[in-house]
């Protein structure tokens, strides 16, 4: 075999210049298996004997494995990328479980394998200033586990390097045969360049799997960093169990929950793929996780996409948590609307009717926290407001039409709730207006330059 005549004549030499020499021998040797995998119901029993046999070479290698045998590095090496072809439907190592599991010897050369690697980064010449001062500054986020400044630095390389695919194949199988090992490896990874190398070759169940056991926070970055950046689509349910599980874990840390929450939940419009996860994750949490939760959202006077991405995640939590938990965030929810109360410290401008990303946690306070007062009139209480509003000196003529807006945007809120309970399904006020009495009136309209509308 080629493979064969590899291990036998190569002289040492770096990773690279020997991952591509197995490529080249396992295109000699193996280049028409996969063609042979995709067809092997139709082979007849000779050619499948003939494949049978060229499989058993590679089998053989690993149940042999010496790693005290001459050139042992090149061997396990060489059968990693044979191992590659063979795997390609992704069902090889399982297959190897009764042969491999528990042999030492060939799990200790796969931990080799997968150590002898170093992702290097290399900064050519002529390299700007200020690109080489960026890498300083992510290298630096990196040491200090400063998750919130490494995830926006990170914004600057969509392109990560991948382990090869020797590498991958020893991942993959110490993913099946020894998954202790391969958590240990996590925790003495540090940093996230490495935690990314480590998951890549895994599906991203299995990656967050692994993130969950490891106590490293490079290896955890890098499993969320994957979500929130590379891997942006649906989750089937085994990933979202598995990202629900990792997130649960990092709500425990206190110190650090937010620093997480500001990586994947400062604008969830970014990542709706993530919300269910989320909303579990929370119905399990603790108070504060709760709280740094809610804290942790941009608000937007548009709500939009973020808010129904916020009103994903707050149904699912609606419907897992117990009712102290519910509690605790539709308060937390309506203390911060409250304090935002549409952009006023930020003097934000308001011009229509606004709406938040905690619209959904605010009616939730108003049906199953606060005691509703039936004698309160809605009308009256706007009307009063509006008449304060109406005598209060303004800077200028918008200062005082967001003030009448925000007047009508938390009337909104308020006035939905009233029509609610907690044996409705959607809590979400929708996009019908509700106009109080005195809003109605062709002067305030016109004073305010509103449509009614």
């Amino acid at each position: 075999m080629s493979l064969e005549a590899v291990i036998r004549e190569m002289q040492p030499s770096a990773a690279d210049s020997m991952v591509e020499s197995l490529i080249e021998a396992v295109r000699s040797d193996l280049a028409d298996v996969p063609g042979l995998l995709a067809t092997l119901t139709t082979l007849d029993p000779a050619e499948l004997l003939r494949l049978a046999r060229r499989l058993g070479w590679t089998v053989q290698t690993f149940i042999d494995f010496d790693l005290h045998q001459q050139r042992s590095r090149l061997r396990i090496e060489a059968a990693l990328a044979s191992a590659a072809v063979w795997d390609d439907t992704g069902s090889f190592w399982e297959a190897m479980r009764l042969q491999l599991g528990g042999c030492r010897p060939v799990l200790t050369a796969f931990e080799i394998v997968v150590r002898s690697r170093a992702a290097d980064i290399h900064v050519p010449e002529g390299t700007p200033i200020w690109e080489r001062e960026h890498l300083q500054d992510l290298q630096e986020a990196d040491s200090e586990a400063d998750w919130e400044r490494l995830a926006e630095r990170a914004h600057a390389f969509p392109k990560l390097p991948r382990p090869d695919l020797c590498v991958a194949q020893a991942t993959r199988a110490l993913a099946l045969l020894d998954w202790p090992r391969l958590v240990h490896l996590a925790d003495e990874t540090k940093s996230w360049l490495l935690g990314h190398m480590l998951l890549s070759p895994l599906p991203l169940a299995d990656a967050f799997r692994l993130a969950t056991a490891s106590v490293s926070g490079h290896v955890r970055f890098a499993a969320l960093e994957r979500i929130v950046r590379r891997e942006k689509r649906r989750l089937s349910p085994e990933e979202e169990t598995a990202l629900k599980n990792l997130l649960l874990i990092l709500a425990k840390d206190e110190n650090d929950w937010p620093r997480w929450l500001a990586v994947c939940n400062r604008y969830p419009v970014r990542n709706p793929h993530m919300q269910a996860a989320l909303g579990r994750a929370l119905a399990r949490s603790g108070m504060r996780a709760l709280r740094d939760y809610v804290e942790s959202i941009s608000l937007h006077i548009s709500g939009g996409e973020g808010r129904e991405c916020v009103t994903r995640c707050l149904s699912v939590f609606r419907a897992c948590a117990g009712q102290s938990k519910r509690h605790t965030l539709w308060r937390e929810a309506f203390k911060r609307w409250q304090t935002w109360d549409f952009g006023r410290d930020e003097e934000q401008g308001l011009n229509t009717i606004a709406r938040s990303e905690l619209d959904y946690g605010v009616v939730g306070w108003l049906i199953e926290g606060e005691e509703q007062e039936p004698c309160l009139n809605l009308d009256q209480a706007f009307e009063q407001e509006l008449s304060e509003l109406d005598i209060q000196w303004h800077a200028s003529v918008s200062t005082a039409i967001s003030g009448f807006f925000r007047l009508l945007s938390r009337h909104q809120v308020l006035a939905h709730a009233r029509r609610q309970s907690t044996r409705d399904a959607d809590w979400l006020p929708g996009p019908s207006v509700y106009v109080p009495a005195a809003a109605s009136d062709v002067f305030n309209q016109r004073r305010y330059h509103w449509d009614g509308r």
